[in-house]
C-alpha cells in the first residue's frame, strides 16, 4: 500500500474543515483545488464523478459567507437532482442534452448554508439498480475494493466521500439507495422522513418514496445538513439543534431475517450481532423480534409504485427518436425491460399498492409503538463484484428485491433510516453497516443514537486503500 499522505485536511470533516476557512487558516478556493485535484488522482479509478462545474464552484466559493455551517466546503451533488445552469442526465443517454433550469428548494438551502457544489456524481439510469452502473458512464467502483461495486443508487456519492474527495456528499433514497452505498462504503448515510426536509423536487413535491439527505464521514456533517435544509412547509417540528438522546435508554428491536425469512452472510450478520451488543453495552435494551412484514405483498406493492410512473416511457423515446427503444441507444436493455414490466402492470395496479401501503401502515406503526428504533442488516450480502449486477443484462427484479428488502420498508412509511459503519471484516477488510430505522419523525432518536455510537466506536479515521489518504 502507498503510504498515507501527509495532508493536514483530511484530519477534518466539513464542519472542521468549515473552522479553518473561519480562522484564515484556509480559503474555499484552496479547499476547492484539494478537492479537484483528489478527483483527479483517483477518480480514473473508481469513476465516482460524472460532471464537473468547477467555474461554477469557483463563483460560489469567493463569495461564501464565512458564517454558515460549511463555510465553502466543497461537495458533490447526486446526478438524479437538478443544479441551475448544470447537467442532470439520471445516468441515462436519453438525458444527455437535459441541462437544469432551476436547483430545487433542499439544493438552494444546502448552497446557503455554504456548501460549494464542485460536480455531480455517478448513478445508475434513473436510480434503478442497487448498483452504480450505466451504459453512459460506467461503473462505479468501492474505495475498498475496486474490484467491487461501490452500492447503488447513491454509489458516486458514497465513493466520493469514501475516497475523502469531500467530507460530505448529497444523495438520494428511494428504497435503500443511500444506505446500501454506506454500509458497503463504510461512511454514514441517511435517509430522513419523509417531508421532514425541504424538498428536493423542482415542482416542490415529496414523493411517496424518495427523499434528500447526505453520506458524510461524521455523524455531525450530517446532522448539520439536516438542520440547514429542513423546509418551511416541513411535515415535523424544526429542530434547532445538534440532536442528543440526554440520557434516554432506547427499547430497540433486532431482526436478522428478511422480510423474505432469509438469513444474511456469516460476516453480515456479525457485524449486526456486534452492533446489537454496542447498544447494549451504551445502556439500550435490545430485543430479538421475528420481522413483521410479508417480503412478497411488499415488494408487489413497491413495484406498483415504482413500475407505474415509466408507464408510457418506451413510447415517448421511439417516437422522438423514430426508431425501436432496442435500436435507439437511449435506454440499456435493463431498464427497457424493467419499464416493459410497468407497461403489463393491471390497471388496478396503483389501486393495490395503495391499499398494501394502508396496511403496511398500520402495521408499522404498531411495531414502533413498541419499540423506538429497528436493527437489521442494511443488505444481507457482502458487496459485490462490479458487473455480477449489470445494465447490459436482463432486469433481475427478485435479486434486487432482496437488496433492498430491509431498507425499502422506511421509505415506505416515510420513517427515518440510517447505515452506521461500526464494523469491518476481519478476512476481507470490508466495511459493514448497521442498518437502524425508526417511526417517521424519529430523525433526532437516530442521530442522537448515531451521535453516541460514533463516540463508542469511532470510524471517522478509518481510510480506504484507494483513497486520497493513500495517494
Amino acid at each position: 500500500m502507498t503510504p498515507m499522505t501527509d495532508d493536514p485536511l483530511l484530519e477534518h470533516d466539513a464542519l472542521g474543515l468549515a473552522a479553518l476557512v473561519r480562522a484564515g487558516e484556509v480559503t474555499p478556493d484552496e479547499l476547492l483545488d484539494a478537492t479537484l485535484a483528489r478527483t483527479e488522482r483517483l477518480d480514473g479509478t473508481l469513476n465516482a464523478i460524472i460532471t464537473e462545474c468547477v467555474e461554477r464552484a469557483r463563483t460560489h466559493a469567493a463569495r461564501v459567507d464565512p458564517s454558515t455551517p460549511f463555510a465553502g466546503v466543497p461537495t458533490f451533488l447526486k446526478d438524479l437532482v437538478d443544479l441551475e445552469g448544470t447537467r442532470r442526465t439520471d445516468g441515462s443517454a436519453s438525458m444527455l442534452q437535459n441541462v437544469s433550469a432551476a436547483s430545487p428548494a433542499w439544493v438552494t438551502a444546502a448552497e446557503v448554508a455554504g456548501l460549494v457544489v464542485a460536480g455531480k456524481t455517478n448513478t445508475p439510469e434513473f436510480a434503478s439498480l442497487p448498483v452504480t452502473d450505466n451504459m453512459v458512464f460506467g461503473p462505479t467502483r468501492n474505495p475498498w475494493d475496486p474490484n467491487l461495486s461501490s452500492g447503488g443508487s447513491s454509489g458516486g456519492a458514497a465513493a466520493s466521500v469514501a475516497a475523502g474527495y469531500t467530507p460530505v456528499a448529497h444523495g438520494t433514497d428511494g428504497g435503500g439507495s443511500n444506505r446500501i452505498p454506506a454500509s458497503w462504503c463504510g461512511v454514514f448515510g441517511m435517509k430522513p422522513s419523509r417531508g421532514r426536509l425541504a424538498s428536493g423536487e423542482l415542482d416542490g413535491s415529496h414523493p411517496v418514496f424518495k427523499t434528500h439527505m447526505a453520506l458524510s464521514r461524521s455523524v455531525r456533517d450530517n446532522a448539520t445538513v439536516f438542520l440547514a435544509t429542513q423546509g418551511d412547509d416541513a411535515a415535523f417540528p424544526h429542530l434547532a439543534s445538534m440532536p442528543t438522546l440526554d440520557g434516554r435508554r432506547l427499547r430497540i428491536a433486532l431482526t436478522l431475517d428478511s422480510p423474505f425469512g432469509e438469513p444474511p452472510e456469516p460476516a453480515v450478520q456479525a457485524a449486526v450481532e456486534d452492533a446489537a451488543l454496542l447498544c447494549q453495552a451504551l445502556g439500550h435494551e435490545v430485543v430479538p423480534v421475528d420481522n413483521p412484514v410479508d417480503g412478497a405483498e411488499f415488494f408487489a406493492m413497491y413495484a406498483g409504485y415504482f413500475l407505474s410512473r415509466t408507464v408510457g416511457l418506451i413510447d415517448m423515446l421511439e417516437q422522438a427518436s423514430g426508431l425501436p427503444i432496442e435500436e435507439s441507444g437511449l435506454l440499456s436493455r435493463c431498464t427497457i425491460e424493467m419499464v416493459r414490466e410497468g407497461d403489463h402492470l393491471p390497471s388496478d395496479a396503483i389501486a393495490r399498492a395503495e391499499a398494501t401501503l394502508a396496511r403496511l401502515d398500520t402495521t408499522m406503526a404498531a411495531f414502533l409503538a413498541d419499540h423506538d428504533v429497528w436493527l437489521t442488516p442494511v443488505t444481507a450480502t457482502m458487496p459485490l463484484l462490479v458487473g455480477d449486477i449489470s445494465p447490459r443484462e436482463p432486469f433481475d427484479r427478485d435479486r434486487s428485491q432482496r437488496l433492498l428488502s430491509h431498507l425499502a420498508i422506511a421509505n415506505a412509511i416515510g420513517g427515518p433510516a440510517m447505515s452506521v459503519p461500526l464494523w469491518w471484516d476481519d478476512d476481507t477488510g470490508l466495511p459493514v453497516g448497521s442498518h437502524f430505522s425508526a417511526a417517521p419523525g424519529s430523525d433526532e432518536t437516530l442521530y442522537g443514537l448515531a451521535f453516541a455510537l460514533e463516540e463508542a466506536q469511532p470510524w471517522a479515521q478509518r481510510w480506504a486503500p484507494t483513497s486520497a489518504r493513500f495517494l
